[in-house]
């Protein structure tokens, strides 16, 4: 990420986390199609992480919409609330890679499924680069 957004970064880190709170909702219905014998416990917390990231997702849109109706100015107040709500975006995907780890360590279905294995991989990279950002723009 670069920094010539200058005072800008938390404008830019909120449309990062909108697009990857997307994904990573995304990322809770995919597994399941891949691993349709995927044990009880890992769907219903995927369904649970679902519900979560689109809930986080709405709550970033508003923010995003408030932004682009004040065009771009952002005050103080609005300022650190925005970036509470990155820490708290951040700390999800961490908490959902650290599940999809575990996933792939426990899960029988996920360890039997090498095309699956590959795949959770990929997503945990995914929300360690929004993870990156996140933590960068906090910093």
């Amino acid at each position: 990420m670069r920094f010539y957004y200058g005072e800008q970064n938390v404008l830019r880190a909120l449309d990062e986390a909108e697009f990857w709170k997307h994904q990573e909702a995304e990322h809770t219905g995919v597994i399941p199609l891949v691993l349709p014998n995927l044990e009880y416990d890992y769907k219903a917390a995927l369904e649970e992480y679902g519900i979560e990231f689109n809930k986080m997702l709405a709550e970033v849109t508003r923010y995003v919409e408030s932004a682009v109706r004040s065009k771009g100015i952002v005050g103080r107040v609005m300022r650190m609330e925005m970036l509470d709500l990155i820490k708290r975006c951040v700390k999800q995907s961490s908490e959902f890679t650290e599940f999809l780890e575990d996933m792939l360590r426990n899960s029988s279905a996920a360890r039997a499924s090498a095309p699956s294995q590959e795949l959770i991989n990929h997503m945990i990279r995914e929300s360690n680069y929004f993870i990156g950002i996140g933590t960068l723009i906090m910093s």
